[in-house]
């Protein structure tokens, strides 16, 4: 069950953390997106990520770009990747899903498999997204991997971004908030 008050995906205790770790910190957002898509690293950028990206970075990390469903979610925050799924089931016909679920399956393999590496920075990587941004091979191989490039360059930014926002944000008591509500609806 959520926290009393809890609005967000995130506890009182992951706020706090993502304010400690991320706030006037963009290098370390920019090292982990660095990662995140392949980019290549210095040596002096992996030893940042062994520094800072620790198992509670992990954890805020994980729910955002691997959410698993559960109960201690508030209402509207509930989240999976496989959402994403959801217009193109009204659209197509299900003998016509079979290369979106591939895609879908690809892109959660490249996700798992980036999370891995920023725990072990000297992890190999089997999957790479340079490798998806190609228009050659089968009409399927083409539609998996160009599918998959698209969705992760339009997924993993603005989640890093929502971090950075949530970094900076301003904390507010109930009451502040309640207030600033009423004062933004009467506009």
């Amino acid at each position: 069950m959520p926290e009393k008050d809890q609005i967000f995906i995130f506890t009182k205790r992951e706020l706090s953390l993502i304010k400690n770790i991320f706030a006037d910190n963009d290098t370390l957002l920019y090292t982990i997106r660095k990662v995140l898509f392949q980019f290549p690293l210095t040596q002096v950028e992996k030893e940042y990520i062994k520094q800072y990206v620790s198992k509670d970075v992990m954890g805020i990390l994980r729910k955002k770009l691997m959410p698993e469903l559960g109960n201690e979610y508030p209402f509207g925050n509930l989240s999976n990747i496989l959402m994403t799924l959801q217009k193109p089931f009204s659209t197509k016909l299900d003998e016509d899903m079979d290369w979106q679920f591939d895609a879908k399956l690809l892109e959660m393999k490249y996700v798992k498999q980036q999370l891995s590496t920023l725990e072990d920075i000297e992890t190999q990587q089997e999957l790479k997204l340079k490798d998806m941004a190609t228009l050659e091979g089968s009409k399927k191989d083409r539609f998996v991997n160009i599918t998959a490039y698209i969705f992760l360059i339009g997924y993993i930014d603005p989640i890093l971004y929502e971090i950075k926002v949530l970094a900076g944000a301003k904390e507010e008591t109930p009451e502040e908030q309640a207030k600033r509500l009423t004062r933004d609806s009467s506009k």
